[in-house]
């Protein structure tokens, strides 16, 4: 066993996670009430209420397999409370992925994955996903109104750089995350599995969203990348049966 987990499996860690995601679940139930209530007030059908709800609890099941599976991943190398807590309050499945590789890469691994992960790569790990993700809600506090402003302006004045920018900036930020799994195995042979996760993952994804547009059913479009991530896996597991 890692000496580090040691602390990543501590009593006082899951103490200290274990309380903000006890404030966010009770923050979740306080405004479900308050929406409940209010619904009421408004004349909503009860009957409706419930279909609403039930349908969004079953619709967001799809949606919570990427991080699911990205939970299990992280659980193995920083405990099993961190990641939860990571996972439960405003992170994504996608950066507290990229995070801790950027924390691990800084220290010289490929990925928080390899071998040599230590207790100091641990905290850094744990630093840099609290830390980096606060200009999220910095950004929205101090600057929303006037970046909402000039973005509407722009879209107004140049739709055209507009439409260039928003989908510029997506390409570039798509580009950055799938990047290294397309360059790795020139440094490491190994590495190829993740150049045949993103193929074969890739692939299933367009593969659904293909389906969704032939047979008009939106739950294969949702299906996209959770179904992408599960046969990428399954791509590289069956590229390392021929390793």
């Amino acid at each position: 066993m890692k000496d580090y987990l040691s602390i990543a499996n501590s009593t006082l860690m899951a103490a200290a996670c274990g309380i903000v995601i006890l404030y966010v679940l009770g923050q979740s139930l306080f405004f479900m009430r308050r929406a409940w209530k209010r619904g009421k007030e408004i004349g909503m059908d009860t009957k409706v209420m419930r279909k609403t709800v039930s349908g969004s609890a079953l619709f967001s099941v799809v949606p919570s397999i990427p991080i699911l599976i990205i939970l299990v991943m992280l659980m193995s190398v920083l405990g099993n409370y961190f990641p939860w807590l990571r996972l439960s309050v405003i992170g994504s499945s996608s950066y507290e992925n990229v995070a801790a590789n950027i924390a691990a890469r800084s220290f010289g691994l490929l990925s928080y994955t390899d071998e040599g992960y230590n207790a100091s790569i641990f905290i850094s790990t744990l630093w840099a996903m609290s830390i980096c993700i606060l200009y999220e809600p910095l950004l929205i506090m101090f600057g929303q109104k006037s970046l909402d402003k000039g973005m509407t302006k722009l879209k107004k004045s140049k739709p055209i750089f507009y439409n260039l920018l928003i989908d510029g900036i997506f390409i570039a930020m798509m580009s950055w995350f799938c990047a290294p799994y397309l360059t790795y195995w020139t440094e490491k042979p190994e590495q190829l599995l993740s150049l045949a996760a993103l193929v074969t993952g890739g692939g299933a994804a367009l593969l659904f969203n293909w389906l969704a547009k032939k047979t008009n059913r939106h739950f294969l479009t949702e299906m996209s990348f959770p179904g992408g991530m599960l046969v990428g896996m399954l791509g590289a597991y069956i590229a390392n049966l021929f390793l």
